[in-house]
């Protein structure tokens, strides 16, 4: 049962009218018309309005002491997120030397007469490297077959070579080695193509695949922005974006390894039976990418001069301020008189701690206001301060400090065109994905109500439901999962006695449609983040790991008999309804059974498959169910209709490429 709140005045308008009449007799005996119409009773109202008001008012002191009790328990409101995103900057052409983009490069989305521009920072240094190519090798899987081919010779159109084998198969790949780490380049492979060479695919839609060499992580698909080269069928140049790249030794070379692999075809893919021919291959370096987050940079603001006096405010030019790096983001005193020199007065976040010598101040986030340490007088008469008071007269600068976030810099893709610092070589940048994360500041209605939750869970994390509730409360977090010791068969992903093991997924755009694997995947930083939350408030001895589940990539095959003499306009919509439920139904975020997404570790059964393509209208029944399973890229034996799927219990089921037909039902008779 909840806490009566009480009511410091509970009188409304119409009791304040009725006892200032009962008060004419007494003060104004000569005052005998009391109507309404009475100009002095219209005067009573007015005041008994505003009354009321002030009354209003008073009400809401237990909401100002609630909000104390708060600050005393140190629960703040969360302060406003920016947005974080990947942020590619193309160079005007190709260069000889190597192109620096300074960290607190600035782009911005274009301004409107309504709106205004969205400001964004980037975070690191960029460097775009030269590329020198080194070799270029052609061969399968295995590197004890891979053919080393003169570069020299590459340069000549006459001297052309096959990118794979005579018929090329699954594994046939062009291997290029690059001196330098060209990690999230903008690259162009140009190269001379004899025409149609490669016969037999559809240039729009081949069965080859680019990939970087990323070490533990194997190859990894690089992002194809443009195919001038038809599939390797004409000249011409392909651009494509390098994931991580981590350098290798294959084949007794070192370096960094770019290939072009023939995938296995899908069904109705259409794949080579002749063998590309390619000449004059060169690599050039485009651009490049790095993240950049909501947010403009104030350098070096003066505050004011300090007056000697301890507890002293200064504003900030700007509030909403984002989350400080206490490397760059301090004050600096520059202290008076002919010897001067200067301070560095460092962040807390309160004085309970700050003796007379430290050099600290608190800064409230959300309105720019800094508070140097007070002092409090002592019954023996002395004075204790909570903090160093700067020297009088001291110039007081703000070295660094950024501002902005909320939901305003969730910008959609592509919205980031403008370039606000000039930069030599650069002719244009572009998010090719959309900004996420930002969020803005906690509202006090919603302190409020998390309060509970936070003060049952606050400073420590003992139950699995702990891990999972303060996980969530990450931001870009949307589902978590606690594994424990014993709750699952022994293992070699089983935790250990004392080891916590949060499994994270990621909040994506729209769950509703079919996922990739690039968006299930951890980012690192939100990695970062969970742990650094949950490692606050672990148990000491309890070792944490954070990381995203495993995914099993799940396609179906399936054929749905519809009665005879079905219409085919019914027939097409059965089928889309099949494949719409589908991957509805094998989805991690809006699937399973209940509709939430799917439980980690539950296993799936063929039975649930069929009842669930049943119900959609004009089909009689369902045969030849074939699910084929592949994990992180890697596939596992297919799984027929007789069995069911088993699911690792830090596993979650996703939806692979669905494959829906539709026919009539068979005569039985």
């Amino acid at each position: 049962m909840t806490l009566p709140v009480p009511r410091l005045d509970d009188r409304r308008f119409q009791d304040l009218v009725d006892e200032a009449k009962t008060q004419i007799p007494r003060y104004c005996p000569e005052w005998t018309d009391h109507n309404v119409s009475d100009p002095g009773v219209a005067l009573i109202e007015l005041f008994a309005w505003m009354t009321e008001m002030l009354l209003y008012r008073v009400n809401q002191v237990p909401d100002k002491l609630y909000v104390k009790f708060l600050e005393l328990l140190g629960i703040h409101l969360e302060p406003a997120r920016a947005a974080r995103v990947p942020v590619t900057f193309y160079l005007s052409a190709p260069q000889e030397v190597d192109v620096t983009i300074p960290e607190g490069t600035e782009v911005a989305t274009v301004r409107t007469e309504t709106t205004r521009a969205i400001v964004f920072t980037t975070e690191a240094n960029l460097q775009v490297r030269v590329p020198s190519l080194q070799a270029v090798l052609t061969g399968g899987t295995d590197n004890r077959d891979w053919i080393a081919h003169d570069i020299r010779r590459l340069e000549f159109p006459e001297h052309a070579i096959a990118a794979f084998s005579d018929t090329p198969v699954p594994g046939d790949a062009l291997y290029l080695v690059l001196e330098r780490d060209h990690s999230h380049h903008v690259m162009a492979v140009r190269m001379s193509c004899a025409i149609a060479a490669g016969a037999g695919v559809d240039p729009a839609d081949p069965p080859l695949s680019w990939q970087a060499w990323s070490g533990d992580g194997g190859w990894v698909p690089c992002d194809i922005e443009y195919d001038g080269t038809r599939a390797l069928n004409v000249p011409g140049e392909l651009v494509l974006h390098t994931p991580t790249m981590v350098e290798g030794v294959m084949a007794g070379r070192r370096g960094y390894w770019l290939r072009c692999v023939v995938t296995p075809a899908r069904p109705g893919q259409k794949t080579y039976y002749k063998p590309p021919m390619l000449s004059q291959l060169r690599v050039q370096a485009r651009g490049g990418t790095t993240y950049a987050r909501h947010a403009t940079t104030v350098v070096n603001e003066v505050l004011g001069r300090s007056d000697g006096t301890p507890g002293q405010t200064f504003k900030l030019l700007n509030d909403s301020l984002l989350a400080r790096d206490p490397r760059r983001d301090f004050i600096v005193a520059e202290l008076p008189g002919e010897s001067g020199g200067s301070q560095e007065w460092r962040e807390v976040a309160d004085f309970a701690d700050s003796s007379e010598q430290d050099l600290h101040y608190t800064l409230d986030g959300q309105t720019g206001e800094i508070t140097f340490g007070p002092s409090l007088l002592q019954p023996d008469g002395g004075v204790y301060r909570f903090g160093a008071v700067p020297a009088k007269g001291a110039r007081l600068i703000m070295r660094r400090y950024q501002y902005g976030g909320g939901i305003i810099g969730n910008a959609p893709r592509g919205a980031l065109s403008v370039l606000k610092t000039s930069i030599p070589y650069v002719a244009r940048v572009n998010n090719r994905q959309p900004a996420v994360g930002g969020r803005d500041p906690e509202t006090l209605d919603h302190a409020k109500l998390q309060a509970p939750k936070k003060l049952r869970s606050r400073t420590r994390a003992v139950t699995a439901e702990d891990y999972e509730v303060l996980a969530r409360d990450v931001h870009g977090v949307a589902r978590t999962y606690c594994l424990t010791p014993g709750a699952q068969p022994a293992g070699p992903h089983d935790p250990k006695p004392g080891q916590v093991v949060v499994l994270v997924l990621p909040a994506v755009d729209d769950p509703s449609v079919p996922l990739m694997p690039e968006q299930l995947a951890l980012p690192p930083e939100l990695n970062a983040e969970v742990f650094a939350r949950l490692n606050e408030q672990r148990l000491i001895g309890t070792t944490l790991e954070v990381r995203a589940p495993r995914y099993l990539w799940v396609a179906v095959g399936i054929t749905l008999r519809l009665a005879p003499r079905t219409d085919p306009a019914a027939m097409e919509a059965a089928r889309k309804a099949g494949e719409e439920a589908l991957y509805g139904y094998l989805n991690p975020y809006t699937g399973g059974p209940h509709g939430t997404g799917w439980p980690i570790g539950r296993d799936l059964h063929r039975s649930e498959l069929f009842g669930l393509l049943q119900q959609i209208p004009n089909v009689e029944y369902a045969d030849g169910l074939r699910v084929t399973v592949a994990e992180t890229g890697r596939a596992v034996p297919s799984v027929t209709a007789s069995q069911h799927l088993v699911v690792p219990f830090d596993a979650l089921v996703c939806s692979g490429r669905h494959q829906v037909r539709v026919d009539y039902a068979r005569d039985e008779g």
